[in-house]
């Protein structure tokens, strides 16, 4: 049996049986990995109440002969969160993009660019130096962005004309088209999703250059309210699952 050891960062933990934890992480050079990690609910001396979302953690599993499920044998704790479980708006944001990135990655598949974002903005809400709100707007675009799922917001999606040729300052939101529709095209849309023009160039770049630089992007309450509502609609409609954490960040954030 191989054992590997890893950086990880917990997405989701789940009780099985009378003691065990099946704890779902996301590692630095493992992908995601679900993970049984065996009497965990009575053994404080090998997981001392560490398996706990949000929390960055060494680790070392076991992978089994069969196809069962690797067992986690050891877990150091590198950064605690408490920030984030403390605070249940804090908490409702961390859980919507842990469980975000569980629902579309595969077992196993490596991505450390993904690795690199979770923990940055995860750090970021921990400290309290950014708004959760601006900070989630930042992971959504940068992670469907990663994803090859990026919207579509320099031009129509429809007639390709740039936003800024067209004199209009407001642009419907086409989901099933991946991005903005100018007024002269026609849209499936529902038509409760817009952009101002505005908040278009907001996004475009806050998707460019390196994480330090997009989190000094500011937006205006209200670009920021269409952007988090944009961006609520078109990750969950492109990762084809909506998580059941986001009507939780709702209806705290409410």
């Amino acid at each position: 049996m191989n054992r590997v050891t890893s950086t990880a960062i917990v997405l989701q933990r789940r009780a099985y049986g009378d003691f065990d934890l099946i704890v779902t992480v996301l590692t630095e050079d493992q992908g995601k990995r679900t993970l049984i990690a065996k009497s965990a609910k009575k053994s404080a001396k090998r997981f001392p109440g560490i398996l706990e979302p949000f929390n960055h953690l060494q680790i070392a599993f076991r992978e089994t002969r069969r196809k069962g499920m690797p067992v986690l044998e050891e877990a150091t704790l590198l950064h605690p969160m408490e920030g984030l479980r403390s605070d249940v708006v804090k908490t409702a944001y961390a859980s919507y993009w842990a469980e975000s990135i569980a629902i579309w990655m595969e077992e196993g598949q490596v991505r450390e660019d993904l690795f690199d974002l979770l923990r940055f903005v995860l750090n970021a809400l921990n400290g309290g130096d950014m708004e959760a709100a601006m900070i989630s707007v930042l992971f959504q675009m940068r992670f469907i962005g990663y994803e090859g799922l990026q919207p579509v917001l320099a031009h129509c999606t429809c007639c390709q004309l740039d936003i800024e040729q067209l004199p209009q300052n407001n642009f419907c939101i086409d989901l099933g088209k991946g991005g903005v529709v100018c007024n002269h095209c026609p849209t499936g849309a529902s038509g409760h999703l817009h952009l101002s023009k505005g908040t278009l160039k907001q996004l475009q770049w806050i998707n460019s250059g390196d994480l330090i630089k997009a989190r000094r992007m500011r937006f205006a309450p209200r670009a920021l309210a269409e952007a988090t509502a944009f961006l609520e609609a078109f990750v969950p409609y492109h990762i084809g699952k909506k998580p059941k954490s986001l009507r939780f960040l709702k209806q705290v954030r409410s």
